[in-house]
């Protein structure tokens, strides 16, 4: 039986920046970033350098198929 292989579609990965390990509750402010990548890897690839917290992935609206 033969696979067909499917595209993968790119995700919104919406990350927190937290410059340093705390509770939410002792940030000042909240402050995000988004990113469309088809991994976690590729998006935190894409944001190199930032204290990153993983938030949500989501489909990405009107990517072409």
């Amino acid at each position: 039986m033969a696979t067909i292989p499917t595209l993968a579609v790119s995700k919104t990965f919406t990350f927190l920046i937290a410059p340093r390990p705390c509770r939410l509750a002792e940030l000042r402010r909240i402050r995000t970033v988004s990113t469309v990548a088809h991994t976690e890897a590729e998006a935190r690839a894409h944001l190199a350098g930032l204290p990153l917290v993983f938030l949500s992935r989501t489909p990405s609206k009107g990517v072409a198929a």
